[in-house]
């Protein structure tokens, strides 16, 4: 099940987008399991205008209400989002959590919006069979995104975490200076059927969910234990048999070898070497091996999804700063770890059948 809709974060990272941005992708590990689908995008800390929110649970309450990052001076917006009102006591509803009711007004609202994106970025038909398939998903997920809203801010609550209306207005301004004008975002809001009640709606779930990430995610390390290593990967296992006895010879060159026998075309031109890797980046099986694997040495033929394996390992840290990317999925996992949780441990009724 996806936690986060993505459909409507892009939307939001659309209107982000519509400044020239340089997206700068990140490196992965060449030997690295293909990972499951991505439930959000996890921010930094602090966490960058456009990261969806993520979320876990710590233990001790905060002295303070937490509130967010103060933001770089803007020009008044002339867009500004009205104080949040509460849901009138006879509204319909798509679903209640822990007593609190989500409106049936603003689920059929949001599926209209994220289904016009669908049509919009995919091109997809929403009366062909497989259109009809992707919008019973689209259902849920909205759905399932309004149940963690309220599940996010009920926890906010707990701990004392708000968004102020003057955050919430500098996030918009930001956004209107991202974007070029205010008329090109209220250009993208249109096409997106966002009304600016709408759109501040979804920031300050943003923002909110930002707030309850980093207030989560405080304890986790940002260092742990890494090594330096090199690895040939080949086909077969007579060949990585050969390689490795040809690497454990006196004086053999590993760097030489690998450019002579690894199928990794990320890591073959440097000698096979993969950098610095913490824990829980590479194969598992590769990974036991070369934490254990003492500095200098050629390990034995390492069978994984990917090939057969052979390392060295140059360099040990037991307490490196972790890679920013690394940290992230360990937020990640926080995130659904505790969503999940927290989501079986509440009342959540639904009245709408996506």
């Amino acid at each position: 099940m996806k936690h986060r809709l993505m459909l409507l974060a892009w939307m939001i990272v659309g209107l982000l987008a519509l400044a020239a941005c340089e997206e700068t992708p990140t490196p992965a590990a060449p030997i690295a399991p293909p990972a499951g689908p991505t439930a959000a995008p996890v921010a930094t800390n602090p966490p960058p205008a456009t990261s969806a929110p993520i979320a876990a649970p710590t233990g001790a309450a905060p002295t303070a209400p937490v509130t967010a990052a103060a933001a770089t001076p803007l020009p008044k917006s002339p867009l500004t989002c009205a104080p949040s009102a509460p849901l009138p006591a006879n509204a319909q509803l798509a679903a209640r959590v822990n007593g609190v009711g989500i409106s049936l007004e603003l689920y059929n609202r949001q599926i209209a919006q994220a289904q016009s994106a669908m049509v919009q970025n995919f091109g997809t038909d929403p009366k062909s069979a497989q259109g009809q398939e992707a919008l019973k998903s689209l259902k849920q997920q909205v759905l399932d995104q309004l149940i963690n809203d309220v599940v996010i801010a009920q926890y906010a609550e707990t701990r004392k975490i708000k968004v102020t209306d003057n955050e919430l207005n500098a996030r918009i301004a930001q956004m209107i200076q991202d974007a070029g004008s205010v008329d090109k975002l209220n250009e993208y809001m249109t096409k997106n059927q966002l009304t600016l009640a709408d759109l501040c709606l979804l920031v300050r779930n943003q923002l909110l969910g930002e707030l309850v990430l980093n207030d989560i995610t405080a304890p986790i390390p940002t260092q742990g234990e890494q090594v330096h290593v090199r690895h040939i990967l080949v086909d077969t296992p007579a060949l990585a048999a050969q390689v490795r006895d040809l690497a454990r010879k006196p004086g053999a060159d590993f760097a030489a070898l690998a450019k002579q026998y690894s199928k990794d075309e990320t890591s073959k031109a440097n000698g096979g070497d993969l950098g610095w890797v913490p824990r829980g980046v590479l194969d598992p099986a590769l990974e036991a091996v070369i934490f254990q694997l003492p500095i200098n040495q050629v390990s034995d033929v390492v069978t994984t999804q990917f090939g057969y394996h052979v390392a060295l390992v140059m360099e040990k840290d037991k307490a490196r700063p972790l890679p920013p990317e690394v940290i992230q999925n360990v937020r990640q996992d926080a995130f659904l770890k505790w969503l999940r949780a927290m989501r079986d441990n509440t009342k959540i009724e639904r009245f709408v059948q996506p």
